[in-house]
């Protein structure tokens, strides 16, 4: 991969990698990049809930769906949300950002009269509405006509009001007639269902009236998780009450808490990240220290993910994220959506996804790997995958080989073909249908860029600090290698740690 990442800077493409070891370190020094490394004790502190008015108005659906993974990674782990909480969260997200860029004023008429249908539907089918039915039933005629008086004043309420009246007086008029009595007894019988939902309007109303009240109070002056979390546990238990349905409130703010004011977490969501990363050709984000930790390992990936979508927007130019390791944290089913979103996204923009594992089983055992990655990648590359010849036939039911692809891939390194040439490895690329396997070779000069060996790396830095660069380090080390008789790498180095000095002063 560090061959990939090198053609792929030369070629002007900017790079972000997750990482977990270091394995891209020379590179990046060699292409002067940034080096991010996070820690519990340093750690990268960023604030995806901030956007800018234009992405708001332009992007706002994408941004909604990541915070909403985000939320659920921090509030749910890798089990899945149900239909409530997955409306909760997004009504919130919806309302919160509203509330910053439009303020909350009040329901337009329009937006009441939309409510008041919506409420009286939900209290149908709740059973609040025949609750209340069976109230009025009970009342005394004298009590309902006072009830009459309350109706609002519009035309169609104020038809019923005189028809009622109109109604009730000849019911308990002493001159009409048996039959005439019995009739407007009968027809007020048959406008009842009207006045009935016409009075609930009215206590509607007043909750419509009380549910804008509540509304105006919530304000977001800034964006931050902070923010957000203030938001949330207010507005949550409102939408509870409005839709009469059931969140664990409690369980969600205790979760999240960590990472509000005065938390553990605090900074790791409310602090503006660096916008200079913006500008950098080549960024890694190495994220070893905190594989292990079951919580932050993934939020971080997930928040250095949103990172390289912000750059891909900014920057014209092509643009590539590469997530090592690291992926397997985020190949969840509540993940699954978001990483098909992410590919989508980056061929939108110019940009290229990748993600590498060194071990198929982790391609082999896990399906949302197939439907959220590998369906959604146009290239693949293989090494050497003789150690899992046994296996193949589900590997190649997952990515899809055909038997002669099959065939290509185990010939990787069989082939009597290294007789007088240099060293390669071989990989089996594919791109779309067509494949092969195909011979890499870099020069020396880049292995010592490339090497993973902590004594060659400690062999490169003291070149480094005698020459004044890493170029000019990897340049003189290859030389002095070959000038002591083409020793093999790893017994120069450790030649060069013993002598601690270049080769041309070394103790004789």
């Amino acid at each position: 991969m560090n061959s990939v990442v090198r053609q792929l800077l030369v070629q002007n493409t900017d790079v972000v990698i997750i990482d977990t070891g270091d394995s891209y370190e020379g590179n990046n020094r060699f292409f002067d990049g940034a080096y991010i490394t996070y820690s519990k004790e340093n750690p990268i502190s960023m604030n995806p809930f901030k956007i800018e008015e234009r992405e708001y108005l332009e992007n706002f659906g994408e941004k909604k769906n990541f915070l909403k993974a985000l939320l659920f990674l921090i509030y749910k782990g890798n089990e899945e949300p149900d239909k409530i909480e997955e409306f909760i969260i997004n009504q919130t997200l919806i309302e919160y950002y509203q509330a910053y860029f439009n303020p909350f004023k009040g329901y337009t008429e329009e937006e009441r009269q939309t409510l008041r249908k919506k409420l009286l539907i939900q209290d149908k089918t709740n059973g609040k509405f025949e609750e209340y039915e069976s109230e009025l039933e009970n009342d005394n005629d004298n009590e309902s006509l006072r009830e009459i008086e309350d109706l609002s004043d519009d035309d169609a309420q104020n038809k019923i009001k005189r028809k009622v009246e109109k109604l009730h007086n000849l019911v308990n008029d002493k001159s009409a007639t048996d039959g005439e009595k019995a009739n407007a007894g009968k027809a007020l019988i048959k406008l009842m269902p009207e006045l009935v939902e016409n009075k609930y309007l009215i206590r509607i109303d007043k909750k419509i009236d009380k549910m804008e009240a509540r509304r105006k109070n919530l304000k977001v002056t800034s964006l931050s998780f902070n923010t957000y979390y203030e938001y949330a546990v207010q507005r949550i238990p409102q939408i509870m009450a409005e839709k009469s349905i059931k969140f664990e409130i409690n369980k969600f703010s205790t979760i999240l808490e960590p990472f509000y004011k005065g938390g553990e977490l605090e900074d790791m969501l409310n602090s503006d990240i660096d916008k200079s990363l913006f500008e950098e050709k080549f960024i890694i984000f190495e994220i070893d220290r905190i594989k292990e930790d079951k919580i932050l390992f993934p939020i971080v990936v997930l928040i250095i993910m949103d990172v390289f979508l912000q750059k891909m927007r900014l920057k014209r130019g092509r643009k590539a994220l590469i997530i090592e390791e690291a992926w397997k944290a985020i190949s969840t089913p509540t993940m699954a959506e978001y990483i098909k979103y992410l590919y989508k996204t980056v061929r939108k923009f110019n940009g290229i996804a990748g993600v590498v594992t060194q071990e198929l089983n982790d391609v082999i055992d896990s399906p949302i790997v197939k439907d959220a990655i590998i369906s959604n990648s146009e290239i693949k590359i293989l090494m050497d995958q003789s150690k899992f010849k046994d296996r193949y036939d589900e590997i190649s039911d997952v990515l899809g080989l055909t038997q002669q692809q099959r065939q290509q891939i185990f010939t990787i390194n069989n082939l009597n073909n290294k007789e007088n040439r240099p060293y390669f490895k071989e990989v089996w690329i594919c791109r779309g249908q067509e494949s092969d396997v195909f011979g890499v070779e870099e020069p020396p000069e880049c292995y010592w860029t490339y090497t993973t060996e902590r004594l060659e790396k400690e062999a490169l830095k003291i070149y480094e600090k005698h020459y004044g660069s890493i170029v000019d380090a990897i340049k003189h080390i290859e030389i002095d290698r070959k000038s002591n008789g083409c020793m093999k790498y790893l017994d120069f180095a450790r030649e060069v740690n013993k002598q601690q000095n270049v080769s041309e002063l070394w103790e004789k």
